[in-house]
Protein backbone atom coordinates (compact mmCIF):
# COMPACT_ATOMS: atom_id res chain seq x y z
CA UNK A 1 0.00 0.00 0.00
CA UNK A 2 1.49 3.46 -0.90
CA UNK A 3 -1.46 6.32 -0.05
CA UNK A 4 -1.31 9.55 -1.43
CA UNK A 5 -3.48 11.08 0.74
CA UNK A 6 -4.19 10.22 4.55
CA UNK A 7 -7.21 11.76 6.86
CA UNK A 8 -6.90 10.90 10.81
CA UNK A 9 -10.09 12.30 12.49
CA UNK A 10 -9.84 13.37 16.01
CA UNK A 11 -12.35 16.10 16.98
CA UNK A 12 -11.39 16.16 20.99
CA UNK A 13 -10.73 16.54 23.68
CA UNK A 14 -7.12 17.77 24.45
CA UNK A 15 -5.41 15.01 25.69
CA UNK A 16 -6.73 12.51 23.07
CA UNK A 17 -6.06 14.44 20.14
CA UNK A 18 -2.39 15.17 21.62
CA UNK A 19 -2.44 11.27 21.67
CA UNK A 20 -2.54 10.86 18.19
CA UNK A 21 0.85 12.19 17.60
CA UNK A 22 2.34 8.98 17.53
CA UNK A 23 0.26 7.95 14.96
CA UNK A 24 1.15 10.23 12.75
CA UNK A 25 5.04 9.39 13.26
CA UNK A 26 4.18 5.83 12.50
CA UNK A 27 1.83 6.62 9.72
CA UNK A 28 5.02 8.70 8.18
CA UNK A 29 7.14 6.16 8.17
CA UNK A 30 5.32 3.15 6.66
CA UNK A 31 4.27 5.70 4.01
CA UNK A 32 6.90 8.28 3.28
CA UNK A 33 4.99 9.92 0.17
CA UNK A 34 1.75 10.46 2.09
CA UNK A 35 0.08 13.91 2.79
CA UNK A 36 -1.35 13.22 6.36
CA UNK A 37 -4.43 15.31 6.83
CA UNK A 38 -5.42 15.56 10.91
CA UNK A 39 -9.20 17.02 10.92
CA UNK A 40 -9.79 18.38 14.71
CA UNK A 41 -11.58 21.08 16.77
CA UNK A 42 -9.57 24.64 16.14
CA UNK A 43 -9.46 25.39 19.76
CA UNK A 44 -7.06 21.81 19.89
CA UNK A 45 -5.19 22.90 16.33
CA UNK A 46 -2.02 23.96 18.24
CA UNK A 47 -1.32 20.74 19.44
CA UNK A 48 0.25 20.07 15.63
CA UNK A 49 2.02 22.83 14.99
CA UNK A 50 5.11 22.28 14.15
CA UNK A 51 4.36 18.83 13.71
CA UNK A 52 6.75 17.69 11.05
CA UNK A 53 4.36 14.46 10.56
CA UNK A 54 0.99 16.59 10.07
CA UNK A 55 1.23 18.58 6.33
CA UNK A 56 -2.21 19.53 6.68
CA UNK A 57 -4.70 20.03 9.73
CA UNK A 58 -8.43 20.96 8.80
CA UNK A 59 -9.82 22.57 11.57
CA UNK A 60 -13.68 21.64 12.30
CA UNK A 61 -15.99 24.26 11.66
CA UNK A 62 -19.93 23.68 12.20
CA UNK A 63 -20.93 22.97 8.63
CA UNK A 64 -23.00 20.27 10.05
CA UNK A 65 -22.78 16.52 9.50
CA UNK A 66 -23.68 16.38 5.80
CA UNK A 67 -21.12 19.70 4.97
CA UNK A 68 -18.29 17.65 5.79
CA UNK A 69 -19.11 14.29 4.65
CA UNK A 70 -19.16 16.50 1.49
CA UNK A 71 -16.22 17.72 1.92
CA UNK A 72 -14.57 14.29 3.01
CA UNK A 73 -15.32 13.20 0.06
CA UNK A 74 -14.29 15.91 -1.82
CA UNK A 75 -10.95 15.62 -0.75
CA UNK A 76 -10.73 11.90 -2.16
CA UNK A 77 -8.87 10.65 0.45
CA UNK A 78 -6.99 6.74 -0.49
CA UNK A 79 -6.89 6.18 3.32
CA UNK A 80 -9.38 7.52 6.23
CA UNK A 81 -8.82 6.87 9.84
CA UNK A 82 -11.56 7.66 11.65
CA UNK A 83 -9.91 7.64 15.52
CA UNK A 84 -12.71 9.58 17.65
CA UNK A 85 -15.56 6.77 16.92
CA UNK A 86 -18.70 8.62 16.76
CA UNK A 87 -21.57 7.91 14.98
CA UNK A 88 -20.86 11.53 13.25
CA UNK A 89 -17.88 10.38 12.08
CA UNK A 90 -18.87 6.47 11.46
CA UNK A 91 -21.17 8.76 8.74
CA UNK A 92 -17.95 10.23 7.36
CA UNK A 93 -15.84 7.21 7.14
CA UNK A 94 -18.92 5.73 5.65
CA UNK A 95 -19.68 8.14 2.90
CA UNK A 96 -15.83 9.03 2.52
CA UNK A 97 -15.46 7.00 -0.81
CA UNK A 98 -12.12 5.96 0.62
CA UNK A 99 -10.40 2.83 -0.79
CA UNK A 100 -9.25 1.98 2.70
CA UNK A 101 -11.09 2.65 6.03
CA UNK A 102 -10.43 2.20 9.34
CA UNK A 103 -11.66 3.01 13.04
CA UNK A 104 -10.14 3.18 16.41
CA UNK A 105 -12.15 0.66 18.96
CA UNK A 106 -13.41 2.85 22.16
CA UNK A 107 -13.51 -0.32 24.19
CA UNK A 108 -16.59 1.35 25.89
CA UNK A 109 -18.04 -1.94 26.76
CA UNK A 110 -15.14 -3.11 28.18
CA UNK A 111 -14.64 0.25 30.22
CA UNK A 112 -18.60 0.21 31.35
CA UNK A 113 -17.61 -3.61 33.05
CA UNK A 114 -15.11 -2.42 34.81
CA UNK A 115 -17.01 0.51 36.26
CA UNK A 116 -19.87 -1.80 36.77
CA UNK A 117 -18.76 -5.08 37.89
CA UNK A 118 -15.13 -4.21 38.58
CA UNK A 119 -13.81 -6.86 35.84
CA UNK A 120 -11.12 -6.09 33.96
CA UNK A 121 -10.84 -6.99 30.36
CA UNK A 122 -8.07 -8.43 28.33
CA UNK A 123 -9.06 -6.00 26.09
CA UNK A 124 -8.15 -3.15 28.49
CA UNK A 125 -4.46 -3.79 28.02
CA UNK A 126 -1.91 -1.15 26.92
CA UNK A 127 -2.62 2.55 26.56
CA UNK A 128 -4.61 4.66 23.91
CA UNK A 129 -2.15 5.27 22.07
CA UNK A 130 -1.74 1.34 21.32
CA UNK A 131 -4.88 1.33 20.63
CA UNK A 132 -5.21 4.10 18.53
CA UNK A 133 -2.73 1.96 16.45
CA UNK A 134 -3.68 -1.41 16.65
CA UNK A 135 -6.19 -0.73 13.71
CA UNK A 136 -3.19 0.44 11.53
CA UNK A 137 -1.36 -3.15 11.97
CA UNK A 138 -2.99 -4.37 8.93
CA UNK A 139 -2.38 -2.10 6.94
CA UNK A 140 1.68 -2.59 7.41
CA UNK A 141 1.85 0.21 9.75
CA UNK A 142 4.65 -0.69 12.24
CA UNK A 143 3.46 0.61 15.78
CA UNK A 144 5.35 4.02 16.95
CA UNK A 145 6.67 4.90 20.37
CA UNK A 146 3.93 5.58 22.17
CA UNK A 147 5.07 8.48 24.28
CA UNK A 148 3.21 11.69 22.66
CA UNK A 149 5.18 14.82 20.95
CA UNK A 150 4.68 18.72 21.09
CA UNK A 151 6.96 20.06 18.81
CA UNK A 152 8.28 23.59 19.97
CA UNK A 153 10.32 25.63 17.42
CA UNK A 154 13.53 27.35 18.79
CA UNK A 155 12.63 30.75 17.26
CA UNK A 156 8.99 30.33 19.45
CA UNK A 157 9.02 32.58 22.06
CA UNK A 158 6.54 33.97 24.22
CA UNK A 159 5.91 37.40 24.44
CA UNK A 160 8.45 39.72 26.18
CA UNK A 161 5.57 40.35 28.68
CA UNK A 162 5.46 36.83 29.63
CA UNK A 163 8.78 36.54 30.05
CA UNK A 164 8.88 39.29 32.38
CA UNK A 165 6.18 37.70 34.60
CA UNK A 166 7.84 34.36 35.11
CA UNK A 167 10.89 35.69 35.50
CA UNK A 168 14.69 34.28 34.28
CA UNK A 169 14.66 31.52 36.60
CA UNK A 170 13.02 27.74 36.95
CA UNK A 171 9.71 27.35 38.33
CA UNK A 172 7.02 24.84 39.20
CA UNK A 173 4.07 24.31 37.14
CA UNK A 174 0.88 23.38 38.93
CA UNK A 175 -2.60 22.48 36.62
CA UNK A 176 -5.18 22.16 39.87
CA UNK A 177 -8.20 21.49 37.05
CA UNK A 178 -9.87 18.15 35.53
CA UNK A 179 -13.18 19.02 33.90
CA UNK A 180 -15.27 16.71 36.78
CA UNK A 181 -14.98 17.46 40.27
CA UNK A 182 -13.89 13.65 41.17
CA UNK A 183 -10.92 14.13 39.38
CA UNK A 184 -9.73 17.01 40.82
CA UNK A 185 -7.19 16.89 44.33
CA UNK A 186 -7.84 18.90 47.20
CA UNK A 187 -6.34 22.85 46.46
CA UNK A 188 -4.53 22.97 49.90
CA UNK A 189 -2.43 19.12 49.63
CA UNK A 190 -1.41 20.74 45.99
CA UNK A 191 -0.29 23.80 47.96
CA UNK A 192 1.27 22.25 50.29
CA UNK A 193 3.25 19.86 47.61
CA UNK A 194 4.06 22.96 45.57
CA UNK A 195 5.43 24.91 48.85
CA UNK A 196 7.59 21.76 49.91
CA UNK A 197 8.97 21.24 46.52
CA UNK A 198 9.32 24.93 44.91
CA UNK A 199 10.73 26.17 48.51
CA UNK A 200 13.61 24.02 49.33
CA UNK A 201 14.53 24.82 45.72
CA UNK A 202 13.70 28.69 45.80
CA UNK A 203 11.23 28.01 42.67
CA UNK A 204 8.34 30.09 42.57
CA UNK A 205 5.05 28.75 41.61
CA UNK A 206 3.16 29.31 38.75
CA UNK A 207 -0.77 28.25 38.13
CA UNK A 208 -1.85 27.27 34.65
CA UNK A 209 -5.52 26.01 33.57
CA UNK A 210 -8.80 27.04 31.37
CA UNK A 211 -11.01 29.99 33.14
CA UNK A 212 -13.38 27.13 34.15
CA UNK A 213 -10.26 26.05 36.55
CA UNK A 214 -10.33 29.71 38.30
CA UNK A 215 -12.09 28.04 41.29
CA UNK A 216 -9.62 25.25 42.08
CA UNK A 217 -6.94 27.62 41.38
CA UNK A 218 -8.15 30.11 43.85
CA UNK A 219 -7.95 27.41 46.43
CA UNK A 220 -4.52 26.34 46.08
CA UNK A 221 -3.39 30.19 45.59
CA UNK A 222 -5.04 30.72 49.19
CA UNK A 223 -3.03 27.71 50.49
CA UNK A 224 0.21 28.62 49.24
CA UNK A 225 2.78 30.46 51.40
CA UNK A 226 5.80 30.79 48.83
CA UNK A 227 5.78 33.36 46.08
CA UNK A 228 3.06 32.17 43.49
CA UNK A 229 1.29 33.90 40.65
CA UNK A 230 -1.87 32.42 38.45
CA UNK A 231 -2.05 32.57 34.62
CA UNK A 232 -5.06 30.16 34.76
CA UNK A 233 -7.81 31.39 32.20
CA UNK A 234 -4.91 33.88 30.67
CA UNK A 235 -3.19 31.87 28.52
CA UNK A 236 -3.92 30.65 24.47
CA UNK A 237 -3.27 26.64 24.76
CA UNK A 238 0.11 27.34 22.70
CA UNK A 239 0.91 30.01 25.02
CA UNK A 240 0.41 27.49 27.85
CA UNK A 241 2.30 24.90 25.80
CA UNK A 242 5.05 27.40 25.81
CA UNK A 243 4.72 28.34 29.39
CA UNK A 244 4.65 24.47 30.52
CA UNK A 245 7.93 24.03 28.14
CA UNK A 246 9.79 26.52 30.71
CA UNK A 247 8.91 24.64 33.91
CA UNK A 248 11.19 22.46 35.87
CA UNK A 249 8.05 20.06 37.37
CA UNK A 250 4.64 20.07 36.87
CA UNK A 251 1.77 18.94 39.50
CA UNK A 252 -0.96 18.21 37.78
CA UNK A 253 -4.54 16.08 38.42
CA UNK A 254 -5.78 13.44 35.54
CA UNK A 255 -6.33 16.18 32.89
CA UNK A 256 -5.37 17.92 29.14
CA UNK A 257 -2.34 19.31 31.17
CA UNK A 258 -0.97 16.49 32.25
CA UNK A 259 -0.31 15.22 28.89
CA UNK A 260 1.27 18.53 27.50
CA UNK A 261 4.04 18.75 30.15
CA UNK A 262 4.71 14.76 29.64
CA UNK A 263 4.58 15.05 25.65
CA UNK A 264 6.94 18.39 26.43
CA UNK A 265 9.28 16.65 28.20
CA UNK A 266 8.52 18.07 31.96
CA UNK A 267 9.05 15.78 34.88
CA UNK A 268 4.82 15.65 35.63
CA UNK A 269 3.51 13.95 38.61
CA UNK A 270 -0.40 13.24 38.57
CA UNK A 271 -2.73 12.70 40.74
CA UNK A 272 -5.26 10.15 39.38
CA UNK A 273 -8.46 9.60 42.07
CA UNK A 274 -11.11 7.55 40.07
CA UNK A 275 -10.14 6.76 37.36
CA UNK A 276 -7.36 3.97 36.48
CA UNK A 277 -4.74 2.46 34.23
CA UNK A 278 -6.74 0.40 32.14
CA UNK A 279 -9.09 3.08 30.57
CA UNK A 280 -5.42 4.01 29.08
CA UNK A 281 -4.52 7.25 29.89
CA UNK A 282 -2.14 7.05 32.30
CA UNK A 283 1.10 9.21 30.71
CA UNK A 284 3.44 6.94 29.61
CA UNK A 285 7.20 8.80 29.29
CA UNK A 286 9.47 7.23 31.93
CA UNK A 287 9.86 11.08 33.42
CA UNK A 288 5.78 11.35 34.29
CA UNK A 289 4.47 10.04 37.68
CA UNK A 290 1.00 8.59 38.93
CA UNK A 291 0.07 8.62 42.46
CA UNK A 292 -3.58 6.72 43.25
CA UNK A 293 -4.71 4.82 45.57
CA UNK A 294 -5.03 1.30 44.44
CA UNK A 295 -6.73 -1.85 46.12
CA UNK A 296 -10.29 0.69 46.49
CA UNK A 297 -12.86 -1.62 46.21
CA UNK A 298 -15.45 1.39 44.68
CA UNK A 299 -12.38 2.50 42.02
CA UNK A 300 -13.35 2.75 39.29
CA UNK A 301 -16.65 4.39 40.15
CA UNK A 302 -17.29 6.04 36.40
CA UNK A 303 -15.54 6.23 33.08
CA UNK A 304 -14.79 9.59 32.73
CA UNK A 305 -15.26 11.29 36.64
CA UNK A 306 -18.38 12.91 38.10
CA UNK A 307 -19.35 16.06 39.68
CA UNK A 308 -19.10 13.76 43.25
CA UNK A 309 -18.09 10.38 44.80
CA UNK A 310 -20.94 8.26 44.43
CA UNK A 311 -20.51 6.91 47.91
CA UNK A 312 -19.46 10.06 49.85
CA UNK A 313 -15.98 9.49 51.34
CA UNK A 314 -13.72 10.27 48.44
CA UNK A 315 -11.18 8.07 49.17
CA UNK A 316 -9.79 7.69 46.09
CA UNK A 317 -8.29 10.90 46.46
CA UNK A 318 -8.43 11.52 50.15
CA UNK A 319 -5.77 8.84 50.78
CA UNK A 320 -3.49 11.07 48.62
CA UNK A 321 -1.15 12.66 50.65
CA UNK A 322 1.18 15.35 50.00
CA UNK A 323 4.16 13.17 51.26
CA UNK A 324 3.56 10.74 48.24
CA UNK A 325 3.06 13.42 45.68
CA UNK A 326 6.26 15.69 47.35
CA UNK A 327 8.06 12.14 47.04
CA UNK A 328 7.16 11.49 43.74
CA UNK A 329 8.11 14.60 42.37
CA UNK A 330 11.85 14.22 44.66
CA UNK A 331 12.56 10.99 42.73
CA UNK A 332 11.80 12.74 39.04
CA UNK A 333 13.70 15.64 39.51
CA UNK A 334 16.76 13.13 40.96
CA UNK A 335 16.36 11.39 37.51
CA UNK A 336 15.17 13.35 34.83
CA UNK A 337 16.13 16.86 35.25
CA UNK A 338 13.88 18.98 32.68
CA UNK A 339 16.93 19.49 30.50
CA UNK A 340 17.53 16.05 29.96
CA UNK A 341 14.54 15.09 29.02
CA UNK A 342 13.48 18.23 26.52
Amino acid sequence: MNPARVLVIRLSSLGDVLLTTPVLAALKTAWPGARLTVLTKGAFAPVFQGNPYAEDVAVFEDRGLWGWAREIRRRKYDVLIDLHDTPRSRVWTFLSNAPCRVRYDKRAGARRTLVWFKRESPRLAGGIVDRYQEPLVPLGVIPADGIPKLYIRAEEKLSADWERRLGPGPFLALAPGALHATKRWFPDRFAEAADRLAGERGWPVVLLGAAADQDAAEGVLRSLHGPAQSLVGQTSLREMMLVLNRSALLLTNDSGAMHVGAALGVPTVAVFGPTVKPFGFFPTAPWASVVETPGLACRPCSVHGSRRCPLGHFLCMGDVTADRVVAAGQALLKTFPKDRVS
